[in-house]
């Protein structure tokens, strides 16, 4: 007589051998990060979108398509911020990045800066013995000020950048190894990195300790550069979609050295971009871009692979955060989770090793930057709460940053582009005044306002929005009185 096993049961066995397999060998970390990268960028996701009209990406990146065959792509997956900064501020420590104080984007010669204080995913794995290192874009400093540097957060080496690479992707001329400033590299930023990075796992072979690195790619942010074989390609935004590819093979050839050297068979690897991009079509099916914090400026690729644990080839339409990364990653190498402040992520390692489908969050999605409406954003299920400053214009596909500003110079006043104390003031007591309410399980483009038909629930939202805001921002402080 057979004997059926609920299913349930089967998965509990399962989960219990890997933990078991992991503590005796923990596994190795990489966290890929674009930079600018939008939704639509990545073949495998244009290819689960409904058929598309206008501006179509013609990038092809099958290399990081191939994580996504090989294990878990998310749908419903946000970034930190609609910006970098604060967008990778919030992915390293799993704390929205208002209470982190990361208001926007860091520009030279300002206070603002992840602080010392703060615990980062590195931090959090050196205390289970893993060897750290960083390389690519950092953008968590002020350059030209005394601030905690990679080596300062958690980071044994590092080869780095302040911001973007200059002049362009092609022969950068301001990376930093470790703290030593380099003259001009030859070649393009994304196998640079790699290349590093391989340098460094190289000569760890013999170390037993198991490793997390950073790799954050500069590709595709202005400005762009690619090989001519790859920007014939293309018709349109040729050094665009052209240095998207070069960064796939990039990854790539990182995923070769894996598997060449059985590295590949106990890595966690995630991909992901820290905001969406400026380029019209690459965001699609969403409204709006990078700067805005509608969904086509917050939702991201977001790709996560494991050898053997993660189901390949699944889907999840779970929604996720830049901040669930940490705690996931201290669930996933059982390390403790920093609890010196409040963590804002929530432990998604169910959703990754296939035992659930869907987890209901215990706070909603919040998002707050003060620079463009909507200003606040919140996301508790299906339902997208927009906070606006200014009353709402009629809907646009893509909108102009510039234009759209909230802080514009005067006449004879210096840019008002840039973080600065006149918007520290300003935000402290900014708050939305108009809302519109969307299900984005049936409106992805977010074109039916439904705050009129659902008042209990547009209050209800509402009042968890500002005082998500108001608690944030204080946490946040002000810098300019800080220092």
């Amino acid at each position: 007589m057979s004997i059926r096993i609920p299913f349930f049961l089967i998965g509990l066995i399962f989960f219990f051998t890997s933990c078991s397999q992991k503590q005796k060998r923990p596994p190795n970390i990489i966290l890929m990060v674009a930079d600018d990268l939008g939704y639509n960028d990545l073949s495998c996701y244009r290819a689960k979108n409904a058929p598309q009209t206008g501006e179509i990406p013609t990038s092809n990146t099958p290399h990081i398509d191939g994580l996504a065959k090989q294990g878990l792509l998310f749908t419903d997956f946000y970034s930190g911020a609609a910006v970098c900064s604060p967008s990778r501020a919030a992915l390293l420590t799993g704390r929205n990045k208002t209470r982190l104080g990361i208001y926007n984007w860091i520009p030279p010669k300002v206070p603002m800066h992840l602080e010392a204080e703060e615990t980062t995913i590195a931090e959090m794995l050196k205390e289970q013995g893993y060897a750290t290192g960083h390389f690519g874009k950092w953008h968590l400093t002020s350059q030209d000020m005394p601030q905690p540097e990679p080596l300062d957060q958690g980071f044994d080496y590092a080869f780095w950048t302040h911001n973007n690479a200059i002049p362009s992707h092609r022969n950068p001329v301001n990376f930093i190894r470790n703290r030593e400033k380099l003259n001009e590299l030859k070649g393009y930023s994304s196998h640079l990195v790699v290349e590093e990075a391989i340098t460094w796992l190289n000569k760890k072979k013999d170390d037993e300790s198991p490793f997390y690195i950073n790799v954050w790619f500069h590709e595709p942010h202005n400005k762009v550069a690619a090989p001519d074989s790859l920007k014939k390609r293309h018709k349109t935004h040729k050094a665009y979609y052209g240095c998207i590819e070069n960064m796939d093979y990039a990854v790539g050839r990182l995923m070769s050295y894996l598997k060449k050297n059985g590295l590949d068979e106990n890595t966690i690897i995630l991909y992901t971009s820290d905001n969406g991009s400026k380029v019209k079509g690459s965001n699609n099916p969403f409204r709006g871009q990078k700067c805005f914090q509608y969904e086509g400026g917050i939702r991201v690729p977001f790709i996560a692979y494991w050898k053997g644990r993660i189901p390949a080839g699944t889907v999840s339409h779970n929604p996720g955060h830049f901040t669930d990364v940490l705690p996931t990653l201290a669930k996933l190498t059982q390390s403790p989770v920093p609890d010196k402040k409040a963590i804002d992520g929530e432990d998604l390692s169910q959703i990754f090793l296939g035992f659930a489908r869907t987890q209901i969050r215990k706070e909603p999605l919040f998002f707050y930057r003060y620079f463009h409406d909507p200003i606040c954003m919140l996301r508790q299920g299906d339902m997208v709460l927009l906070g606006y400053q200014n009353p709402p214009k009629p809907w646009q596909k893509h909108y102009n940053e510039g234009k759209e500003a909230l802080f514009k110079p005067k006449k004879g006043e210096p840019s008002q582009w840039r973080f600065q104390e006149s918007h520290m003031k300003a935000l402290k007591n900014q708050e939305p005044k108009y809302f519109e309410l969307y299900n984005i399980g049936e409106d992805l483009e977010q074109r039916v306002d439904l705050s009129e038909s659902e008042p209990e629930l547009l209050e209800r939202l509402k009042k968890s929005m500002l005082e998500k805001r108001s608690e944030m921002v204080e946490e946040g402080g002000d810098w300019y009185e800080k220092n």
